[in-house]
C-alpha cells in the first residue's frame, strides 16, 4: 500500500505524537509499504517519502488552517491508497486522535488550574481563542461530516469520549494502544536503595497534577514516611517553591529536566506517580510498568484501562488529595510494590511497538478494502 500520514513536524525529538509517528512510518515501510509523509518540517529516515507543506507558521490559528488546506493540495497530486490523519487535516481515511475530543481536553485545562481567578483567566483564554477554535474545527471537519473509514482510538475513554461527543457509534471504532519499547524501558537488575522515591514525569507539570502531587507528598512526609520526590520534564518548577515550603518537603523533592535517557529515571526510582486531569494514553505510565515499577494515576488517563489493583492505584480525581496520599503510602510497602511492579512489567509485555505497528497495518489495509469496494 502506499499509505500517507500527516503530521506538521517528522521529527521524534518534538513531542510524543511526533515520535510515534516517526516510529510507526519506519515500521510500515520495513513492511514494504510506500510511505508518504505529509510535514510542514520533517527529519529524513530510510525508506520514507517527505511531502513539504507550505504552511504559514504565526500566528498558531493560521499555522493551523494552512497546514489543512496545504495537505489537501498535495493529496490530489500524490494520492496514497489509505490516508492516515489525527485531527489536523480535512481529507483522511482512518482517523486517529492522540489527544482526544479537544474540548473534553479544554474543559480538564481548565480544571486543572487551583484557584477560582486561575480558572476564570485559563477559561476566558481558552474559549475564546482562535488557535483553539481553528483546532476544533479541523479536529471535526471529517468526522461530524462522516468522510472517513474508521476512527482508531487509542484508550477504551477516547472511544467513548468521542462516541458520545460526535454521537457516532462504537463499532465505527478501532482501539489499537500505544506502544512501549520494551527493550529500552526495562526493570533495574537492583531495586534502587535508599528513601522510597516517587517519580512524577511531565510536560505540562499542572495539567498532570503536580501540584496535588506535591500536597499529597506533604502528608506523606508528615507520617513519617521515608520518601523523596524526582520531578522529571520541562515545566517551570519556579511556580511550585512556595507550595512545597509550605509543605515542608524543599529538600526532597528534585527537579532534574529533561532527560535523553529517561529510561534510566525510571529504573532509579520506586513509583510513578501521574495523577493527571487528562491524558488520552499516557505513554509515561506505560513506559514506567514496562520499566517494573507500580503507578498511581486517574480514571481521565486513557492508560489507567492497564492499571488494576494487581498493577497500582487509580483514583476518580487528581485532587483527591487524601486518596492519592493513601496510594502513596501504601506503595511504600516494599513488598507490594514488588509484586505490583512484576505484574506491571508483565502487562506491558502485550503492549509493544511491533503489535501496535502490526495493529495499524490491519486498520490501514481495512480502509483500503473498503475504498476499492466503494
Amino acid at each position: 500500500m502506499k499509505i500517507g500520514l500527516a503530521i506538521y513536524n517528522f521529527d521524534p525529538k518534538k513531542g510524543g505524537a511526533e515520535r510515534y509517528t516517526y516510529d510507526l512510518a519506519g515500521r510500515l515501510a520495513a513492511k514494504g509499504h510506500h510511505v508518504v509523509v505529509f510535514c510542514a518540517r520533517g527529519v529524513d529516515a530510510p525508506g520514507i517519502t517527505l511531502i513539504p507543506l507550505d504552511t504559514i507558521a504565526y500566528p498558531r490559528w493560521l499555522r493551523n488552517i494552512s497546514f489543512a488546506l496545504s495537505h489537501r493540495s498535495a493529496l490530489r497530486r500524490v494520492k496514497p491508497d489509505v490516508m492516515l490523519g489525527y485531527g489536523n487535516v480535512l481529507d483522511l481515511d482512518v482517523y486517529q486522535s492522540h489527544g482526544g475530543v479537544q474540548n473534553i481536553w479544554m474543559e480538564r485545562e481548565i480544571a486543572s488550574c487551583q484557584t477560582g481567578a486561575e480558572r476564570k483567566t485559563k477559561s476566558l483564554f481558552l474559549r475564546h481563542s482562535l488557535n483553539q477554535a481553528a483546532q476544533r474545527w479541523v479536529e471535526g471537519y471529517s468526522v461530524r461530516r462522516g468522510r472517513f473509514q474508521r476512527i482508531v482510538a487509542i484508550s477504551d475513554m477516547v472511544r467513548d469520549h468521542m462516541s458520545a461527543y460526535y454521537g457516532i457509534e462504537k463499532k465505527a471504532f478501532d482501539i489499537v494502544y500505544n506502544g512501549v519499547d520494551i527493550e529500552r524501558f526495562r526493570p533495574a537488575e537492583h531495586t534502587p536503595s535508599g528513601p522510597v522515591t516517587i517519580l512524577f514525569c511531565a510536560g505540562n507539570f499542572r495539567l498532570k497534577g503536580l501540584f496535588p502531587l506535591i500536597k499529597a507528598f506533604g502528608n506523606v512526609v508528615r507520617q513519617g514516611k521515608d520518601v523523596q520526590l524526582t520531578i522529571m520534564g520541562r515545566g517551570n518548577k519556579e511556580h511550585y517553591l512556595g507550595l512545597m515550603a509550605e509543605e515542608g518537603v524543599e529538600g526532597r523533592v528534585s527537579f532534574v529536566g529533561e532527560k535523553s535517557r529517561p529510561e534510566d529515571i525510571y529504573r532509579a526510582a520506586h513509583l510513578l506517580a501521574h495523577p493527571t486531569y487528562y491524558d488520552a494514553c499516557s505513554l509515561t505510565t506505560m513506559e514506567a510498568m514496562a520499566s517494573g515499577i507500580p503507578v498511581i494515576t486517574t480514571r481521565w488517563n486513557g492508560a489507567s484501562a492497564f492499571v488494576s489493583p494487581d498493577e497500582g492505584y487509580v483514583i476518580d480525581e487528581p485532587g483527591n488529595i487524601a486518596e492519592l496520599g493513601n496510594a502513596i503510602s501504601a506503595l511504600t510497602d516494599p513488598v507490594r510494590r514488588e509484586s505490583m511492579g512484576k505484574n506491571a512489567r508483565r502487562k506491558m509485555e502485550s503492549f509493544t511497538m511491533n503489535k501496535n505497528a502490526d495493529e495499524m497495518e490491519a486498520v490501514l489495509a481495512k480502509s483500503h478494502e473498503q475504498k476499492r469496494k466503494s
